[in-house]
């Protein structure tokens, strides 16, 4: 989002206050409260006064019934999970999901997938074609293909026999596309006839029907998203959409998708084309670091069905410290996991554990049995089960709950990797001395970072730094509301510490460029000075020993200067997290600052603007402003603690952007390829061209 700041000439950004903080704001968005909930949007009008207060009255009159099209309209957050560039990329997945639905039933191999330069999306597939046929529906006469795209919770997958399995099971992914789209345009071919039907925001046009070639089968969706219920900033991210469209082949053996979209940094139409023989096991594959040596020569791989499921499970341990566990419900990649994937982990941990006593490389369970996360260390695994009535939280299907599947994933795993560990004793021996040097490394790790949380002394130096000249905290004590600034350089913390407001924000001031942990081992990571800084001064650990509960800020905040090297420490930050920290970037706790790029003086007053966009926007919009010299800020330390304070510190007015998981195989692939060794050249350039493109960062 580009924003403009505009602050009386003279006084460096004063806002008139008097010098106390307001309330912090939601993060990119000055001035607005910070509250929980899901995004979408409010029409701001039952129950509150027009200056914003609410009513003491409350009747009948305040209460609002909404129904189809305009439920999805007004709460599109609870439907696609947010209205930023990730709910964006949900709406592609949605009418691809049903597409791989039609084909796992045995209609169609080939799936196409089009994005256009302005905005338009088109999927295709070969299935049987959406229905079209007259239903009767509130005492009218309507296609059904109308019915399923304006009237939530139809289709065709609540009947048993339609389909075997279906990733689109609560009848509400075509009607949201709809409901969040400018227009929409939908065509079928289906036993010769050709159906076609515009819909504008959710409203149906009146439809075509003529005549069709025989053979030609299929459904497309063609949408234009509404722009006026997305962020303004919000766009298909390509890495995340081929990550999806290519796990979805991985996991559907045979079927063909073919994805097309315009690259701007090449200037021209890249398609790619997703196809597997080897299913998981090729995904598995793919997952794994290209520089990490295998431990296996291929991965292991375990197929099975049982009480009408059927579980898939491909795992590959390498030498390196990164976990990669990909979990899926009937093609449907479940984020935050679910039943079968807490019973791959459990059969997994029981089953080395049982080999690791029978060889001889552990000789007593109780006292030296490996940790599951250790376990986990170094492996690259994809879970994938099927069945006809998943239970799945949420429409954005992130988690999977049927309870009888734990048992039947944990049940086949269990039997899968006894049968491999007999087959291959030697290379079966090798990974289990792997994991153990890993837990006696985890071991003494874990000494060395109580050590640097408790404060206690190791070899007569003081490990506990919260009292330091790097860290200057905050003087409240409620985690909720305190912050925590990771700034680049005394320079740049000088002013930080001078201008925060002191009651809620600390300051951390790094000293040259993190460690890359990429590639290092957990007790190198925390003997390095600068994480073990971050280590005590967060207080929740990490990894093995991480504690949420111990968390000491709500927002960590990283302040880094607008050139290539302060992107370079962005970035090595990011990767500290994503990998010690995982769980503190998915609940929402870390973010980017972005202070403002440039600052004008116009008509008696500074105008700050915090990037490249926001700059051609504002010379756009003001005529008269030809000529102008704009100061550029290449360093946080350019400027003052006031100019810092009032335009990158102040929760009212300040610009935050959040750092998401929203998805782990593109996150390790991109981490990788950016922050292992020998990719110095890879990542500079990645990290100049990308430089403030995106108002999220996706790691």
């Amino acid at each position: 989002m580009a924003q403009q700041l505009e602050l009386p000439a003279g006084t460096n950004g004063t806002d008139g206050t008097d010098g106390t903080p307001g309330t912090p704001g939601t993060p990119g968005t000055p001035g607005t409260p910070a509250r929980p909930g899901p995004p979408g949007r409010s029409n701001g009008k039952a129950g509150a006064a027009a200056d914003g207060r609410v009513r003491a009255t409350y009747t009948a009159e305040d209460i609002q019934i909404l129904e189809g099209i305009q439920a999805i309209r007004h709460r599109p957050g609870m439907y696609i999970g947010s209205t930023s560039s990730s709910g964006l990329c949900q709406l592609l997945y949605e009418a691809v999901d049903n597409a791989v639905d039609e084909a796992n039933a045995g209609f169609g191999k080939r799936i196409q997938v089009r994005i256009e330069r302005d905005g338009w999306v088109t999927v295709r597939d070969e299935g049987r074609g959406v229905p079209f046929d007259m239903k009767t529906y509130q005492r009218k006469q309507l296609p059904a293909a109308t019915l399923i795209l304006t009237v939530p919770h139809s289709g065709g997958k609540f009947e048993e026999g339609v389909y075997k399995t279906a990733g689109g099971l609560h009848g509400v992914g075509s009607t949201v596309i709809n409901a969040l789209s400018e227009h929409l345009v939908l065509t079928v071919w289906r036993n010769g006839e050709r159906f076609r039907q515009d819909f504008a925001r959710g409203t149906a046009k009146p439809f075509t029907i003529s005549p069709a070639p025989p053979r030609e089968q299929g459904s497309e969706f063609r949408w234009l998203y509404d722009r006026t219920i997305f962020d303004e900033d919000a766009h298909y991210v390509h890495e995340l959409i081929e990550s999806r469209l290519q796990a979805a082949a991985y996991l559907n053996q045979g079927l063909t998708i073919e994805l097309s979209y315009w690259d701007e940094d090449a200037a021209e139409a890249v398609t790619r084309t997703y196809f597997s023989k080897e299913g998981v096991a090729d995904y598995v594959k793919v997952l794994t670091p290209a520089d990490t040596p295998s431990l296996l020569p291929r991965p292991v791989a375990i197929a099975k069905g049982r009480d009408g499921v059927s579980v898939e499970v491909a795992l590959q341990p390498n030498t390196g410290y990164r976990s990669t566990i990909a979990s899926f419900a009937n093609g449907v990649r479940t984020r935050d996991g679910g039943v079968h994937e807490t019973g791959f982990k459990a059969a997994l941990t029981r089953v080395l554990n049982d080999q690791a006593l029978r060889s001889g490389v552990i000789r007593d369970r109780d006292k030296q049995s490996f940790k599951a996360e250790v376990i986990q260390q170094g492996l690259v695994a994809v879970v994938s089960v099927k069945l006809a009535n998943p239970q799945f939280q949420g429409q954005t299907k992130d988690r999977l709950n049927n309870a009888p599947v734990e048992g039947i994933v944990r049940s086949v795993v269990d039997e899968g990797l006894k049968e491999w560990f007999e087959a291959n004793p030697e290379r079966g021996k090798e990974w289990l001395r792997k994991v153990n040097e890993m837990q006696k490394a985890r071991n003494e790790a874990m000494l060395v970072e109580e050590l640097a949380r408790s404060g206690q002394k190791k070899g007569g130096e003081l490990i506990d730094t919260t009292v330091s000249k790097k860290f200057i905290p905050c003087t409240t004590k409620d985690p909720q509301r305190a912050e925590l600034f990771i700034v680049e350089g005394d320079s740049a913390g000088g002013s930080a510490s001078q201008g925060r407001f002191s009651e809620f924000q600390a300051v951390l001031k790094l000293r040259g460029k993190p460690l890359n942990v990429a590639k290092a081992d957990l007790k190198r990571i925390v003997e390095n000075e600068e994480i073990r800084t971050i280590l005590s001064v967060l207080g929740c650990g990490s990894r093995a020993a991480f504690d949420y509960a111990r968390l000491k800020f709500g927002r960590i905040i990283f302040l880094t200067d607008a050139d290539v090297d302060g992107l370079h420490i962005q970035c090595l930050l990011l990767t500290l997290f994503y990998q010690e920290f995982p769980e503190l970037i998915e609940r929402g706790h870390v973010y980017v600052g972005a202070p403002p790029l440039y600052s004008v003086a116009y008509k008696g007053k500074t105008v700050w603007l915090v990037d490249d966009e926001a700059r051609r926007r504002w010379q756009s919009q003001n005529k008269g402003a030809e000529g102008l010299e704009f100061r550029r800020y290449k360093g946080l330390g350019e400027m003052t603690a006031k100019q810092l304070r009032d335009t990158t510190l102040d929760p009212a007015r300040r610009v935050l952007k959040r750092v998401t998981l929203d998805d782990a195989a593109v996150a390790t692939r991109l981490v990788a390829a950016l922050m292992e060794e020998g990719n110095a050249e890879q990542r500079r350039e990645f990290l100049a061209r990308h430089a403030r493109e995106v108002e999220e960062v996706d790691v």
